[in-house]
């Protein structure tokens, strides 16, 4: 049987999570989170907890307030481990855990943004030349159709532009990779 989901407002974070340690969940599995851009305005935040290593447990969702400024309670001082993998969500999704850790783990403290959000640019796909754009033995002049690569969204949506910036679901479309779609 697989694990037991069960999906908690954020408010009730900290106390679901509480209860399934009483309940008898104690092996704590992971913590990590997901960008659900083009569903919801929010991050969902998971956590694993099973009664021993090989058992089936139980595996807590929430979604926070929100993308602005996502905040949730720390569960450290329930949790020992928790506190790494809160500053490594802190670090990819910018979700800030009150009451934690919130230093940088992985990343540079002069880091700025979160990769793991999928309206991050990826500076590294923006600099260099996508590779594929021309094939071997092909002449320089020969015309190919303009692509963007996995994880870089259409030129038209990000950046600079004029007007309001882009909508997430227009911005998650756009991250599609493939063909340029051009907006109308």
């Amino acid at each position: 049987m697989p694990d037991a989901v069960r999906r908690v407002p954020p408010q009730e974070w900290r106390a679901a999570v509480a209860a399934a340690l009483a309940s008898g969940n104690t092996w704590f599995d992971w913590l990590g989170a997901t960008d659900e851009i083009g569903r919801e305005d929010a991050f969902r935040v998971l956590i694993r907890l099973a009664p021993t290593p090989d058992a089936d447990g139980v595996r807590l969702e929430t979604l926070t307030a929100g993308r602005e400024d996502p905040h949730l309670p720390s569960l450290r001082d329930l949790i020992a481990g928790a506190a790494w993998h809160e500053r490594e969500v802190r670090d990819f999704f910018g979700i800030t855990f009150d009451g934690g850790d919130n230093r940088p783990l992985l990343l540079r403290p002069d880091a700025v943004g979160h990769p793991l959000r999928r309206d991050a640019v990826l500076a590294a796909r923006v600099a260099r030349p996508w590779p594929g754009g021309k094939e071997p033995g092909e002449a320089a002049s020969a015309a190919r159709r303009r692509m963007v690569p996995p994880g870089v969204p259409d030129p038209d949506v990000w950046g600079e532009r004029e007007g309001e910036p882009a909508a997430p679901e227009e911005v998650a479309a756009s991250l599609q990779g493939g063909r340029v779609r051009r907006r109308r």
